[in-house]
């Protein structure tokens, strides 16, 4: 029996499934295998959908099931989707009811069902939308608009507002995910953006496909210039090689071709990017400023009176604007934060040696009861709350023998350190998320380690407000002139970008000029246990006459440890990669 829904159209034979694993054919009727269940609810801003011209800084209820109809390499929300199996009893059965009482009482002004495909839980969500629009609540969703054409129109008649994410233009791009056309997702975009419903595109960059990305924008434009198009920098998660991953300045770049062919063009992923903000088309001036807020989300931080430019031109933005609206949630809960920490807390079981698929779901389902993640942030700020987070999903999943292994090697490398690094000079260290003017906050746990390797953390000494991120200006990070600049950013800000940075803008900095701006890529300096591994590597650069830690051959004993895989495969993705079915001579 064919399945009306998504146009993979999968014939679904009695007792079985389609590719998405979430209907089920049952004597000749096609049924959700979930119906009403729910992974998480979550309220946030709708900038975290992301949206950019609803509604701005507006609270909604984001809720989210699980699975999907791609397989769409280096997924934001691969635990949700590659993962199935393990998370599929995490769910919660939540009534319409339920999830409309819980938007009320958070003063949402709406639902958004985000996360994972809404195709794979249509009729859930059409229960949900149409007792949430009875009661006033706007409704809308993020999908890849692989609907068959009679299931968009009917997903088109439940929602006021819609993000629909382009895989590419072309057939063989969307074979990689599994699709057969590229067709559907064009045809549905225009029945969207006619049919009246607020629609925003996001499109992922990777690397050596820039052609493939302008050519799409050229097909949204032929819908209508004013379709806010996102441009999603593509990051190495689930099993994605690191290689496709593109600088924030190549992206930048490709930013501006783009802008020749639509009026708003938007850049994700990327810290410190100005193409967050939202341009007058008529004269250039800033209206809307935003700033990162994590994957795939931003946060407005100041904005010109009703959208409206100097040059009188108004933005064509849906909505009142409501930056005080209390939508912006720090640490790790809100937007896809609330997923990462789900990723976060099966990574951790997997360095425990804890891989099964009915283990992980138990623990993350134990997790969810509780409000555990609301609170994960200030656990882990300290090396110590930190260790007792593992040991607790050690409890949980039976693992307390290695998570009691795993707590002697960490421990006994940090008493090496501090006590190595006792009585050193201690230089001056800053610490950036990538971009030298985005700011680690100085109470995280990579600003603490900077302090265990020897060093004085800048970060510390920075004034911050309680809005997300920090971001310096140029005269801020001229007058802290750290000794070092030290950087998480993975390959999005390079060394020699923060150096050109540095030159461009005449930041004569002690670091720079002694040339100890380091990115600390392939090691981590916060959440996974491997960031034992950044402590190190911050050591050796912090106080290279002090320590001289081999961390080729560190990193292939501590992998082969406690992952049981060699370093090369972690070097390729920024995620965890599975676990072999035995380790050979070479390590796989």
């Amino acid at each position: 029996m064919e399945c009306p829904t998504c146009e993979n159209r999968c014939s679904i034979p009695n007792g079985g499934s389609g590719v998405c694993g979430m209907y089920a054919n049952h004597e000749g009727v096609i049924s959700e295998r979930f119906p009403d269940q729910y992974l998480v609810m979550v309220p946030s801003a709708i900038e975290s959908m992301p949206m950019l011209h609803y509604h701005p800084g507006s609270k909604f209820l984001q809720v989210c099931t699980i699975g999907c109809n791609f397989r769409c390499s280096g997924c934001v929300s691969w635990i949700l989707t590659e993962s199935l199996v393990a998370i599929e009893s995490a769910v919660r059965r939540t009534s319409p009811e339920d999830i409309v009482a819980k938007a009320m009482e958070e003063n949402c002004r709406g639902v958004m069902f985000c996360f994972n495909e809404p195709a794979v839980s249509f009729p859930t969500f059409k229960r949900v939308a149409t007792l949430a629009r009875s009661q006033g609540l706007l409704v809308g969703c993020a999908t890849n608009g692989y609907f068959t054409e009679t299931a968009f129109q009917e997903l088109l008649q439940h929602i006021d507002f819609i993000n629909l994410g382009i895989k590419g233009c072309t057939d063989e791009t969307y074979a990689q995910f599994g699709a057969t056309s590229a067709s559907p997702m064009f045809r549905n975009l225009k029945a969207s953006f006619e049919y009246g419903v607020a629609t925003e595109v996001a499109a992922v960059y990777v690397r050596g496909h820039e052609d493939e990305l302008l050519e799409t924008a050229r097909r949204v434009a032929a819908v209508s210039r004013d379709i806010p198009f996102q441009v999603m920098r593509f990051i190495p998660l689930g099993t994605a090689e690191a290689s496709g991953e593109p600088s924030i300045r190549e992206a930048e770049h490709l930013c501006q071709q783009l802008g020749k062919l639509l009026k708003f063009v938007y850049l994700f992923n990327a810290p410190g990017t100005s193409f967050l903000d939202t341009y007058c088309p008529e004269c250039g001036e800033s209206v809307i400023q935003r700033g990162f807020n994590g994957p795939m989300c931003a946060h407005v931080s100041g904005y010109r009176d009703g959208g409206t430019c100097g040059c009188g031109h108004t933005l064509p933005v849906i909505g009142a604007f409501e930056k005080e609206s209390g939508a912006q949630v720090l640490g790790f809960f809100g937007g896809y934060k609330t997923i990462s920490s789900l990723e976060s807390i099966q990574t951790v079981l997997a360095f425990l040696g804890e891989r099964r698929p009915e283990v992980v779901a138990s623990v993350l389902h134990q997790i969810l009861e509780t409000d555990f993640i609301k609170d994960l942030y200030a656990r882990t700020k300290t090396i110590d709350s930190y260790l007792d987070t593992v040991d607790h999903y050690a409890q949980l999943a039976g693992r307390t023998r290695e998570a009691q292994e795993l707590r002697i090697y960490i421990e006994d490398k940090v008493a090496f350190i501090r006590e190595q690094a006792k009585g050193a000079d201690r230089p001056y260290v800053y610490f950036s998320l990538g971009h030298p003017l985005v700011a680690v906050f100085g109470d995280k746990f990579e600003c603490n380690l900077v302090e265990i390797a020897g060093g004085c953390c800048a970060n510390k000494d920075l004034l911050r407000d309680e809005t997300p991120g920090v971001a310096l200006q140029d005269e801020t990070l001229r007058q802290l002139d750290p000794d070092i600049i030290l950087s998480s950013g993975g390959m999005g800000f390079p060394v020699e970008d923060v150096q050109a940075y540095c030159s461009h803008h005449h930041l004569d900095l002690k670091a720079s000029r002694g040339g100890r701006i380091h990115n600390l890529h392939p090691f981590p300096a916060s959440g996974r246990p491997d960031w034992i591994l950044g402590l190190m590597q911050m050591a050796n650069l912090i106080h290279p006459e002090l320590f001289h830690f081999d961390m080729d051959r560190i990193g292939e004993d501590f992998y082969s440890r406690f992952l049981k895989v060699p370093f090369r495969a972690v070097r390729k993705s920024r995620s965890i990669p599975p676990a072999p079915t035995r380790l050979g001579s070479d390590g796989v």
